[in-house]
């Protein structure tokens, strides 16, 4: 199992990827929506249950950060789900997660990586690879698409 800052990365490129479809094939939107409804809300609370949990005493404010972030990024989620893919604000609604995931991704490679390099040792971050699978299949169980 690969380590935890592995996992994150490899997600944020599952995501990256399902925004680009959604952006340039409309032929396949009403799949790549049911995924990044899955994906996206899965994603972070296996980040909140290893990492962030992991972090939390050690770096508070960049946690309490990244945990604001979140929060963003489900309500802007939540909205963009209300609109029809044949609105016309449906691709504005789209652009603007987009760039609200991408901001929370750049500051969570960047800051938050750097911290667990620094607080977290190898075997630390191999065991919370093995957690972040499991909590992102115990998230899909709940997640409504």
């Amino acid at each position: 199992m690969p380590q935890i800052l592995e996992l994150i990365r490899e997600d944020h490129d599952l995501i990256r990827a399902l925004f680009d479809e959604l952006e340039s094939n409309p032929e396949t939107r009403d799949v790549r929506c049911i995924t990044l409804r899955r994906e996206l809300p899965g994603h972070m609370y296996a980040e909140e249950a290893t990492l962030y949990a992991h972090l939390r005493e050690r770096v508070p404010e960049e946690i309490r950060r990244s945990l604001d972030e979140h929060t963003e990024v489900r309500e802007t989620l939540a909205r963009f789900e209300t609109i029809p893919q044949r609105d016309d604000a449906w691709m504005p609604a789209l652009v603007d997660l987009r760039e609200r995931v991408e901001a929370h991704f750049a500051s969570e490679e960047g800051e938050v990586f750097a911290r667990a390099e620094e607080h977290l040792g190898r075997s630390d971050l191999f065991a919370l690879g093995e957690t972040f699978g499991r909590e992102k299949v115990a998230a899909a169980r709940y997640i409504a698409v």
